[in-house]
């Protein structure tokens, strides 16, 4: 549940709808064999259809399925017009998955924050797309093919997390957490329960983690829990308890002076608080950087419960 601020990358944005159109959409509604009333009403909002947020998609798409001129069996029109699966192809010289997910750079998985969902992409041929995070369509795409290439409709993650925890269970707004949207990362923290921690150091145990929750309204607490459950999240990042051990074994295993002599030593060579952090615990601080490394919402929320704060204790010195 990594928050991802699309809002505020408008060159993203615009560059999906003006590539889209150029490469895909505008042919294909040329071509397209569906009436013409349909087709005016598709020319008309596009720019909505393929930028707007998720409001504007329900919205649009509701408008769709309440037109005098729709009905279900043209679904299959509207799905060759915003073909997702040819989308998601390799294309050479055009503009598809690949080339989004590159612009994005979500390197970890927006629903876990545990896998990594690089993009190499090392040029234009088809040869030169080797691999990237797959697109959860939020809104499902296949009751709703109107929204198969909204920016807003397609979130980067794992293959776990997409196709094997969510598959075809149906999103929306109300009952789910959309990490383009919902910015929460402040409000559920990361916990465990051992008591006896110097016990664990050395070993292959598992922690048990689970989720607290702070100053969410109670209908985005239901979304937020729904989610956990819906990916796993506790059970899976229980199972990661290594990560955990490790941060243990440098709170119980070092002194305060070593953290105080790591920081002496970064100030004097004058690095800031986040390549300290990166540096000792393989993981980002600030969570605008969350989706760049695995675990980073976890071990930041695990060091906090140890008391374990690098830029506090570098304002401290």
């Amino acid at each position: 549940m990594i928050f991802y601020d699309l809002k505020s990358k408008p060159e993203i944005i615009q560059f999906h709808f003006t590539k889209l159109q150029e490469d895909w959409v505008n042919d294909r509604i040329k071509e397209s064999t569906l009436n013409k009333t349909l087709k005016k009403f598709i020319e008309d909002n596009l720019l909505l259809i393929l930028t707007g947020t998720p409001k504007d998609l329900n919205r649009i798409n509701h408008t769709l399925k309440n037109h005098s001129h729709y009905k279900k069996s043209l679904d299959v029109k509207i799905r060759k017009i915003f073909d997702y699966e040819n989308f998601s192809k390799k294309h050479p010289n055009k503009y598809d998955a690949f080339d989004l997910a590159k612009a994005l750079d979500v390197r970890t998985c927006l629903y876990c924050n545990r896998m990594y969902t690089l993009t190499v992409k090392t040029g234009k041929k088809r040869e030169d797309k080797i691999t990237r995070p797959q697109f959860d369509h939020f809104i499902d795409k296949g009751k709703n093919p109107l929204l198969g290439l909204s920016i807003y409709n397609l979130v980067p993650s794992c293959v776990i997390c997409n196709s094997t925890l969510k598959g075809k269970k149906q999103f929306n707004l109300s009952s789910n957490i959309h990490p383009f949207i919902d910015n929460i990362i402040d409000n559920y923290h990361f916990t465990y329960d051992t008591e006896n921690i110097e016990s664990l150091l050395g070993t292959d145990s598992e922690i048990n983690v689970w989720i607290t929750y702070n100053g969410l309204s109670k209908k985005k607490k239901v979304a937020a829990s729904k989610s956990v459950e819906i990916f796993k999240i506790n059970k899976i990042m229980s199972a990661h308890s290594e990560e955990l051990i490790d941060l243990f074994n440098l709170r119980y295993r070092y002194s305060e002076r070593y953290f105080e002599e790591l920081i002496r030593a970064f100030d004097s060579v004058s690095l800031d608080v986040e390549d300290l952090y990166r540096t000792v615990f393989g993981s980002y601080y600030n969570s605008d950087q969350f989706s760049k490394r695995p675990f980073s919402k976890l071990k930041r929320d695990i060091l906090e419960k140890l008391e374990i704060v690098l830029p506090q204790m570098m304002n401290d010195n």
